[in-house]
């Protein structure tokens, strides 16, 4: 293939405030990655194009290296103590991203340099990715994937589909609001289906609750009884009830809210909620997100959403419209190369309940956890089965001295090892030693063996074959 020489050199320094951008190759205007969240230019060491042309005729897996981010949600220790960075100032780490959105980027390396994954995307798509998901993604890299530690809640939020994005990021573009725009609901015009799996115990809201069940909940509450009188919902009265309650003016939230947190507050000092309980996480989202006598109004999703506490190795998997929250664990995430959030409340960040409320499923019933199943193609690996045409996720799980052998009709593949050490060898002779912490991509249709040196644990984001 003829390689895209705008992605190498010296043109893969830091550019300049504004540039053209290609998304799905449509170029719109955008504001260009904040320099702050960039390796600083004395740092960056760009592949030359000899080595990425070489690399392109000849392609190998690469080491990776993930980018953090520090939202005010995360834990201080999981992440840093996962890649080996000291936080002397207890620091949030909240997100460790790998993947190729322009967000934040993953950066690659490549010979003695390092090039960020959507520009190594740009330059040479079709060997990276196979020809196949190239055209199917529009040339772009599929699927993010992060580590996600989280200390205290997360926003109430939903993802759109891709119609909803495609026409949001369209509505947002042409009103000229920049891509950092805090105005902005709209980050690309991508859906962003996704999938958790616990590595520790994890707390999170997921899907309205049964029908049934939230019509006692809602008539048991004294609060909020009187819209439930008879203590029954029909599918169309729960809709009516959800956006009634997240639409009322904030004084009407309050004079809800108030009394319902008093009370709470009360009963927790005669029996102590736990963690299974909504009004432990309740009284949590309050002590962080209500501010100045002003309830917030994302309280009462804590009561209409299912709360799912995932054990190790289990996972959830949230379409488009499914709201949600994470309240407090460490998990894998990955999801379709977006970052579309629309957010209802629980957070400081921009909140449209209008736009969350038009991108909603309104699906009421218990949530489905999902659980690792054999990947009949290895007898180290398992997997989770999900819909998504962009990601799949697998564990490889290998003792100290066992190998996993993947052939080369595997698509790309980024990984991470999260506990041991281990080496992939593919078949020109390169390799990549690896621990605990460490990343790896492996190009499209590229065999190689994965060694334990010790017990080993490693998740791997691939496009599903």
């Amino acid at each position: 293939m003829v390689l895209n020489r705008r992605c190498v050199g010296k043109s893969f320094q830091t550019p300049p405030a504004r540039k053209k951008r290609y998304t799905g190759f449509r170029i719109v205007n955008a504001r260009i990655t904040p320099a702050s969240r960039l390796m600083p230019k004395s740092e960056q060491l760009p592949v030359d194009a000899a080595t990425l042309e070489e690399w392109d005729r000849a392609p190998y897996p690469l080491r990776v290296r993930g980018r953090v981010q520090h939202y005010s949600w995360g834990s201080t220790d999981a992440i840093p103590e996962l890649i080996g960075q000291a936080n002397p100032k207890h620091e949030p780490f909240a997100e460790l991203w790998l993947g190729a959105h322009p967000d934040l980027p993953a950066h690659v390396t490549i010979g003695s340099g390092e090039i960020a994954l959507n520009r190594l995307t740009e330059a040479a798509g079709p060997v990276l990715l196979g020809e196949r998901a190239f055209e199917q993604f529009d040339g772009v890299f599929p699927f993010l994937m992060k580590i996600l530690s989280a200390a205290k809640p997360l926003s109430i939020q939903a993802h759109p589909n891709t119609e909803q994005a495609e026409s949001g990021f369209a509505r947002e573009n042409h009103a000229g609001l920049d891509l950092d725009d805090p105005q902005r609901n709209y980050k690309d015009d991508k859906h962003k289906p996704e999938l958790i799996s616990a590595i520790e115990d994890f707390y999170a809201l997921r899907g309205f609750r049964p029908l049934d069940e939230l019509g006692r909940t809602v008539h048991n509450m004294p609060e909020l009884s009187d819209l439930v009188p008879d203590g029954t919902l029909t599918h169309d009265r729960m809709v009516e009830l959800y956006v009634e309650l997240m639409q009322l003016p904030q004084l009407e939230v309050n004079r809800r809210l108030i009394p319902l947190m008093q009370r709470l507050r009360t009963a927790n000092e005669n029996r102590e909620f736990g963690k299974a309980d909504p009004e432990y996480w309740a009284i949590r989202a309050d002590d962080e997100f209500s501010r100045d006598d002003d309830k917030d109004r994302g309280l009462f999703s804590v009561f209409f959403l299912n709360l799912v506490h995932l054990r190790p190795g289990q996972a959830i998997y949230l379409p488009a419209g499914e709201p949600h929250s994470y309240l407090e664990g460490t998990g894998v995430e990955i999801m379709a190369n977006s970052n579309n959030v629309l957010r209802g409340g629980l957070t400081p960040k921009r909140v449209d309940v209008e736009e969350l409320l038009s991108v909603l499923t309104f699906e009421f019933g218990k949530p489905t956890v999902l659980e690792l199943e054999r990947d009949r193609r290895s007898g180290t690996r398992a997997r989770y089965v999900t819909p998504a045409l962009e990601f799949e996720l697998s564990r490889v799980q290998l003792n100290s001295g066992e190998r996993d052998v993947a052939g080369g009709t595997r698509g790309v593949e980024l990984g991470i090892v999260l506990d041991g050490k281990l080496k992939i060898d593919s078949r020109d002779g390169s390799n990549l030693d690896l621990e605990r912490g460490q990343s790896f991509l492996i190009p499209y249709g590229i065999p190689y063996v994965m060694s334990a040196r010790e017990t080993a644990t490693v998740f791997v984001g691939s496009v599903p074959s």
